[in-house]
């Protein structure tokens, strides 16, 4: 195991952001959907419930025999708060494992929903299908998005990585130089 020439310091180092090739890394186009994508979930599950309640309600009760699609609506509901969560975070933040996160929950839970509700369900009419090819394409563009942002944000996070290490060890080889030009002149 080599250890480092300089004192190590855990956390942020401020000079990291004094580098003259700081990038932001961050993709607007990522963070333009994961805000309109809340408005779009919104009138998503306002028309299912409307069409849930207007085919399966009968008297004073819901007859609804489709037990998958209340599974995967159950689904839906607990991973879509973190999905977003974990892109806005790590869109704005500049943090690959929260980008990572939500690349895989886009796939995961959330995709096997919106195909389900797509070909699986019984009563699908023309409105039904519309709003799940909707809702694909635009999960299709979370998913596109947020890979893309993954490879962006680690590519620029890595040349800023060695060009701070880079920067740092300079230091410490000019530093190393001068000790050593001191130490020949006062040896002469």
């Amino acid at each position: 195991m080599v250890l480092p020439a300089h004192q190590v310091t855990t956390g942020f180092d401020a000079r990291l952001r004094n580098l003259a090739d700081r990038k932001i890394a961050s993709v607007l186009l990522l963070q333009q959907l994961l805000y309109y994508r809340t408005y779009f979930d919104l009138i998503w599950l306002s028309y299912w419930a409307v069409f849930i309640f207007d085919q399966y309600w009968e008297g004073l009760s819901l007859n609804d025999n489709d037990i998958v699609r209340t599974v995967f609506f159950i689904l839906w509901f607990l991973s879509e708060p973190i999905r977003l969560f974990a892109g806005w975070y790590g869109n704005l933040q500049e943090n690959v494992p929260w980008l990572i996160i939500f690349t895989i929950l886009t796939v995961i839970p959330q995709m096997g929903t919106i195909l389900y509700l797509m070909v699986g369900t019984f009563r699908r009419g023309a409105y039904t299908k519309a709003i799940q090819w909707c809702q694909l394409v635009y999960q299709l563009a979370d998913l596109f998005v947020g890979v893309y942002a993954v490879i962006v944000m680690y590519k620029r996070q890595k040349h800023q990585y060695y060009l701070f290490e880079y920067m740092l060890n300079q230091r410490v080889r000019e530093r190393r130089a001068a000790e050593r030009a001191t130490a020949a002149a006062t040896a002469r």
